[in-house]
């Protein structure tokens, strides 16, 4: 099967189960529909979504850290990230802020929570978990040895400001153990053998993985700091506040999927997404993926609108749990707007930063329409 590109004539009447084992065979023969463009739906959300005046004005900030703590990229890579729009990934996930060292912390830790899944979702595993214990180990206060790489630097200065806006002990060990555990260890140290042998997930197990490789569990921690308030253990960990975290982790991995579909048809490395694990399975074309994927991506957010309603009694704290999860609504759809509104050049052709033992774009685009 070709999932490379969309195939609107072909319609299978017989869906056959997929083994576990099976392979995402990549497109080689994308050439005859280069000059077709196929749709491809955005999310909509059902709340207000607000502007940050901080977008577009983190410039300096950005180009200091990068030219200063970065210097392991190579110069292609620096390059690449310069276009990417990244400094403004806080502005526009934290709109409600008012203070700009209540929006720098965000992006700075958007930054290179980025190049570090970038850099290392190739590399062998215990290269991966020996990087994610010295990250932990920065995050739990240990100083960067001057031989270190720079993104260290960048993790220590980010400790430092949570500490600044107010951040107790607690708080900063669950972001720590966030970042280590949700981010790396459950999500890409995961996802990685799967994209290195292009072996299959199951749907379900897709969506775990890819809530923790998306990075955004230890990303909602940030609204704390954001807020000046630490939400408190007994709240953060209920049933129902893990579930509500959970799900905005699989909308976000969901949304990503949609708004980087073109970029990820032409690398061969990247199989987890939606849309071409539903053509997979389901044995479905790409137009029939898309509607599926959406209206998988639909019903999440409806629980998370319903969960958001019907929330426990935290008393005394339940004006600031539901401030957090006002705080969550805008961390989706702002997001969301990134993509489509920063002039981000992350999903363009040439993009993205190839990370150690990648190929990049191997296979020729497709035109994409985002409607």
């Amino acid at each position: 099967m070709n999932f490379g590109f969309p195939n609107r004539s072909e319609v299978q009447e017989h869906r056959t189960s997929v083994p576990l084992n099976s392979k995402i065979v990549p497109n080689t023969s994308i050439a005859p529909y280069m000059n077709q463009e196929f749709n491809v739906p955005k999310p909509v959300y059902p709340w207000t979504t607000l502007q940050s005046p901080f977008a577009g004005t983190l410039n300096e900030e950005e180009t200091k850290w990068y030219d200063e703590d970065y210097q392991f990229l190579s110069k292609e890579a620096m390059a690449r990230y310069k276009k990417m729009r990244l400094i403004d990934v806080g502005p526009y996930m934290v709109p409600a802020a008012t203070e700009k060292e209540r929006v720098l912390h965000a992006t700075r830790f958007a930054i290179y929570m980025t190049v570090t899944d970038d850099y290392v979702e190739l590399l062998p595993i215990k290269e991966i978990a020996a990087f994610r214990d010295r990250i932990f180990e920065i995050m739990m206060g240990d100083d960067p040895r001057p031989e270190e790489k720079g993104i260290l630097r960048q993790m220590q200065a980010n400790r430092k400001e949570w500490i600044a806006l107010g951040m107790p002990d607690f708080w900063l060990e669950r972001i720590a153990q966030n970042y280590k555990y949700r981010f790396v260890t459950d999500g890409i140290m995961e996802e990685s053998p799967y994209k290195i042998s292009k072996d299959i997930p199951p749907i379900p197990l897709f969506h775990l993985i890819r809530a923790n490789s998306i990075g955004m569990i230890p990303f909602v921690d940030l609204v704390c700091p954001t807020t000046g308030f630490a939400l408190p253990d007994y709240i953060y960990k209920h049933t129902v506040m893990q579930r509500i975290i959970i799900l905005q982790s699989i909308i976000v991995a969901l949304q990503n999927d949609f708004a980087t579909i073109g970029k990820e048809l032409a690398i061969e490395s990247e199989i987890f997404n939606i849309i071409t694990l539903l053509q997979h399975h389901n044995k479905i074309s790409f137009d029939e993926a898309c509607t599926e994927g959406m209206r998988i991506h639909d019903e999440f957010v409806n629980e998370f609108i319903t969960l958001s309603k019907h929330l426990p009694d935290f008393s005394p704290y339940q004006k600031e749990t539901v401030e957090f999860i006002d705080y969550i609504k805008q961390m989706i759809s702002g997001l969301n707007d990134w993509y489509y509104k920063s002039g981000t050049k992350r999903y363009a052709p040439d993009g993205f930063a190839v990370p150690p033992n990648g190929k990049g774009e191997t296979m020729n685009r497709i035109e994409i329409k985002h409607i």
